[in-house]
């Protein structure tokens, strides 16, 4: 019996690959066994192969001795990723080789960093923490969601770019700095030790009462995420809506999908279908799966979902969808209806095999199709060459008419706080102060912080999310102001 190269150990994963670029790897005796493994693996496994199948000698398209074969490898050294890309890529798009080490970098991975464990966007007194690590230093001298580091070591903060704040904030590893803080109006100083962290594909914050945001980046079950979600998820009760964020979410660890589908599922319930091939009579066996009857049952679940939003994301989405505990906003999704195994081999290669159809309970197959959601919203980049930059030398008076006030208008349309430009663009009228009064709330500020209306805290803060979001465009998260809306609707607010 010939020596196994590789270990039989598959892992289904259900990945939106990237592209990669090709190189050698392996010695030609080692790469004339894992052609052989590689021809008996899509035969027992690939969806679309059969007991019958030849995909060396298609590959090959002569019948050559092992001798020969051996022969050619060794002379020719791009013959073996010619041999496997040729076997893979006979079948469906998502089944390839990936060539040796490019594997790491051609799928989604977390990796590690030394730092306070903080992500940071700019503001006028230095940078306000937008996520938090559970596990990093800043996080362990209390600092929170929304506070604003102004100094580190005494060096302040104010009016650098996030890129020059963040060299600021580097350090070694268990180093401590200390950080300064505004907290409202408090300002206080913490001890904050930076350590190595891995990057984490989740993210999760209360927007506002009974509102929660929740990312997941991948479904990567090595990272801690899936611990990070449980955890959050306990806080939530039957009066929470909880919006979870699937946007630009390739994929990933399908049994951790299901983890969490089973997770937001109240009752028992068969909630997604999928068919593998029988090797021995090559016909699909099809297979429901079910929940476990735990999970949390909650006022509201909405889903946002994009183009890019692929195989796990899909599954996640399609399963509480079709059950009725969660509507889906945002743009139809990728259409990556097939599971893959992974085989990755001592070089960082990798054979990509398709071994799964993946199906809707109630939508079937949407390989290559995608899943409409149920309500359509696009967040778009607008322009903001066309916005003004609102002058902070006067508050504005409500219902007052001025080109500060056509400019406050314009702001607020490219910031997505307000559809269009009012019938009287030049007023700042009920239309303007409800959208800055829901623009202070997102900012998870209070009327001390920032008082009502076209204050000049309010003008300042605009001005900033707008050289922040800017680089000459502005995002209009309208998928997420969308969910918080309807959110609201149902909450009676």
């Amino acid at each position: 019996m010939k020596k196994r190269i590789f270990a039989l150990i598959l892992t289904l994963c259900c990945l939106l690959a990237l592209a990669v670029p090709a190189m050698a790897a392996y010695s030609p005796e080692e790469q004339l066994e894992i052609l052989y493994e590689t021809d008996e693996l899509i035969r027992q496994y690939c969806l679309d192969s059969s007991r019958l199948d030849d995909p060396l000698g298609r590959a090959l398209g002569e019948e050559l001795t092992d001798e020969e074969l051996l022969q050619r490898l060794t002379d020719d050294p791009q013959l073996y990723d010619t041999l496997m890309t040729r076997m893979l890529s006979a079948y469906d798009s998502h089944t390839m080789y990936i060539p040796a080490g490019v594997y790491g970098d051609a799928f989604y991975s977390t990796g590690d960093y030394v730092g306070f464990g903080i992500t940071i966007q700019p503001d006028a007194e230095g940078v306000r923490v937008a996520a938090l690590h559970p596990e990093g230093g800043a996080a362990e001298a209390g600092i929170r969601w929304n506070d604003v580091i102004t100094h580190v070591n005494g060096i302040p903060l104010a009016g650098l770019t996030v890129a020059a704040a963040s060299q600021v904030m580097t350090g070694e590893e268990d180093s401590v700095a200390q950080l300064t803080v505004l907290r409202g109006e408090e300002t206080f100083t913490v001890s904050a030790q930076r350590k190595t962290l891995t990057t984490v594909s989740y993210f999760g914050t209360e927007v506002e009462e009974n509102i929660f945001y929740m990312k997941l980046s991948a479904f990567t079950s090595d990272d801690g995420s899936y611990a990070m979600f449980q955890r959050d998820l306990k806080k939530l009760n039957a009066r929470d809506c909880l919006i979870l964020d699937l946007r630009d979410n390739p994929g990933g660890d399908m049994d951790l999908a299901c983890k969490i589908i089973s997770d937001l599922l109240p009752g028992k319930q068969s909630y997604f279908r999928t068919a593998v091939r029988n090797p021995l009579t090559d016909t699909l066996e099809y297979t429901y799966l079910t929940s476990d009857g735990g999970g949390k049952k909650l006022k509201a679940v909405y889903i946002l979902v994009n183009e890019n939003s692929a195989s796990a994301s899909e599954i996640v989405t399609a399963s509480l969808t079709d059950a009725g505990v969660a509507v889906a906003i945002g743009e139809p999704t990728y259409g990556k209806a097939r599971g893959q195994y992974h085989i990755v081999l001592e070089d960082d290669s990798a054979i990509v095999l398709t071994v799964i159809k993946l199906m809707s309970i109630k939508r079937g197959d949407y390989e290559e199709i995608g899943l409409e959601p149920d309500i359509v919203a696009h967040d778009v980049l607008l322009p903001t060459q066309y916005v003004i930059e609102i002058p902070t030398d006067v508050a504005l008076a409500p219902y007052s008419c001025s080109d500060n006030g056509t400019a406050l208008n314009r702001a607020l349309v490219a910031l997505g706080y307000l559809p269009a430009m009012p019938d009287k663009p030049y007023q700042v009228g009920d239309a303007t102060l409800d959208a800055l009064s829901r623009l202070r709330d997102d900012l998870g500020l209070t009327a001390a912080e920032i008082p009502d209306g076209a204050s000049l805290p309010m003008l300042a803060a605009i001005n900033l999310l707008l050289d922040y979001m800017g680089q000459g465009f502005a995002l209009q998260d309208t998928c997420l102001y969308e969910a918080v809306a309807h959110c609201r609707e149902i909450l009676g607010r």
